[in-house]
């Protein structure tokens, strides 16, 4: 790797990041396949929990990879914020029917300010495009975001309302993946500390499976301090320690990401589609009572699995970007039309 130009890194490093948004959105579906039966299946909440000690960070750092350095007025960057913006009123509205008229799920507010499930993520990602330029105008940007991070935990109101948790507890991810691309150091030994990287997960998931756990609200990122139980003055050091082990689980998942093109590479294109659709299945298998009646048998996970990995597959084909790309990413059209530096990149 050091032997290559800097654009045979670059294109190396983009090969490699759509290696790890595939494997990340597979995983992403098979943790809400798995979600409905966790509290009855002890391997299946091990699995739950270990996919989410990373796969939220590292997500929001593949975001950050691909954002680009410029000013809000900037009509490229003004006009990602509107594809952003579009994606999320218009998913938000589907979902609110969707869920009104059949899945009915618990504990659902209604509300363009309350992002509905996984919408969250396109709250926070028009959010983190906002905050960039401001940040990198500090000295230290990293350390005012982490800071940052462990004070919004410190908010007296619901910290779900317009992802503002969330949105600030997970930006020194972006941050730091905005970093990557600009910095080829890190790529030789990712590769050398895959050994270490593949140890290490298996002791933590092993751990997992024998019992120990941890409050996924601190994994959520969208529970305030007070929402996790914890009314002290120093819960933001519970916070250091969360972006800690999220930060460990991160490289370890990194370190074992392949770097060479594949199916995945082509397949990682198309995640949008896959995030924004799979909800609907999910949340309809789930209102069906289908993955309720699971038994708790030892085909529980790999059926749940298996399922989540077909459904991947199911919305990462080219004919669902065919069909789908054209309204959900409406790059030319009203009130995109017209606006200069035309882009056709995803924002997921």
């Amino acid at each position: 790797m050091h032997n290559l130009n800097l654009d045979d890194r670059k294109g190396a490093l983009h090969t490699y990041m759509m290696n790890v948004k595939f494997i990340l959105i597979a995983l992403v579906v098979t943790a809400n396949m798995l979600e409905p039966v966790v509290s009855r299946n002890a391997s299946a909440y091990a699995l739950y929990e270990a996919i989410y000690l990373f796969h939220i960070p590292v997500f929001v750092l593949v975001m950050g990879y691909l954002a680009r350095e410029s000013r809000l007025v900037q009509g490229d960057q003004v006009k990602h914020l509107m594809i952003i913006a579009y994606q999320y009123v218009l998913f938000q509205s589907l979902y609110t029917l969707a869920d009104a008229s059949f899945f009915h799920a618990e504990g659902i507010l209604h509300s363009f300010f309350m992002p509905y499930s996984l919408l969250w993520f396109l709250c926070s990602h028009f959010c983190w495009k906002l905050l960039l330029p401001l940040f990198l105008k500090l000295r230290y940007p990293l350390t005012a975001s982490i800071l940052l991070g462990v004070a919004v935990g410190y908010i007296p109101w619901d910290g779900s309302w317009i992802s503002l948790s969330r949105t600030f507890v997970f930006f020194p991810f972006f941050l730091i993946g905005y970093r990557m691309r600009r910095s080829g150091s890190w790529q030789a030994a990712a590769r050398h500390c895959r050994p270490i990287a593949i140890v290490c997960a298996a002791a933590v998931t092993t751990a997992l499976l024998l019992g120990l756990r941890l409050d996924p609200g601190w994994l959520y990122g969208s529970l305030t301090f007070t929402e996790l139980g914890q009314h002290s003055w120093y819960a933001g050091i519970y916070r250091l320690g969360i972006y800690a082990l999220e930060a460990g689980a991160a490289v370890c998942f990194l370190a074992c990401v392949p770097w060479r093109s594949s199916m995945l590479t082509d397949w990682g294109k198309r995640t949008l589609f896959v995030f924004l659709l799979h909800g609907f299945i999910v949340k309809a298998v789930i209102a069906a009572g289908w993955l309720q009646s699971l038994d708790g048998s030892i085909w529980t996970i790999p059926l749940l699995i298996g399922a989540a990995f077909a459904l991947t597959l199911t919305l990462s084909h080219p004919r669902v970007e065919l069909v789908a790309k054209g309204w959900m990413e409406p790059a030319a059209a009203w009130p995109l039309k017209g606006m200069p530096g035309r882009s056709q990149r995803t924002t997921k």
